[in-house]
């Protein structure tokens, strides 16, 4: 697997993960199971090119996030994970609108979902910001980007 910059915001570049993030994801997640979803997004990549991405600050790694594709949902769960000594600069953020930006042009999705914990108000405002509502389960946020009756949809080129 190559080091190739698949997503670029204005701070932010992502590359797919590999081996070698391994200390990335042991810092991210609960060491526990932060192998598995290293394993996972490796396996989600080579199988359907889609994954969560490392992602780079001024050449640092700061996080993983981007997309994965849940069974036959047609929408995207979009998830991210920062370093704790990211928060406040708005990284999220940024991710969140470039990520978006990103899956309605490349893959043309225009159904996503992101879990978040009630614990977790900053995701939860990010995700808002972001045009998210809390979906009717409860146990998930969502946004829909399809185009409503009678509405005429934007031109993101404009």
């Amino acid at each position: 697997m190559d080091n190739k910059t698949i997503f670029r915001s204005t701070r932010l570049n992502g590359r797919a993960a590999t081996h070698a993030d391994a200390a990335l994801y042991a810092a991210l997640f609960d060491p526990a199971t932060a192998q598995a979803r290293l394993a996972a997004d490796l396996a989600d990549w080579a199988q359907h090119q889609l994954a969560p991405w490392v992602l780079f600050h001024a050449e640092h790694a700061v996080g993983v996030a981007g997309f994965r594709r849940a069974g036959t949902d047609a929408a995207l769960e979009l998830r991210f994970d920062f370093l704790p000594d990211t928060a406040g600069q708005g990284l999220a953020s940024e991710f969140v609108q470039a990520a978006l930006d990103h899956a309605t042009l490349v893959p043309g999705q225009d159904q996503f979902f992101a879990i978040v914990q009630d614990d977790n108000p900053a995701s939860i405002r990010v995700l808002e910001k972001a045009g998210f509502t809390a979906a009717p389960d409860g146990q998930r946020m969502q946004l829909d980007l399809r185009p409503r009756a009678g509405a005429r949809r934007s031109d993101p080129t404009a």
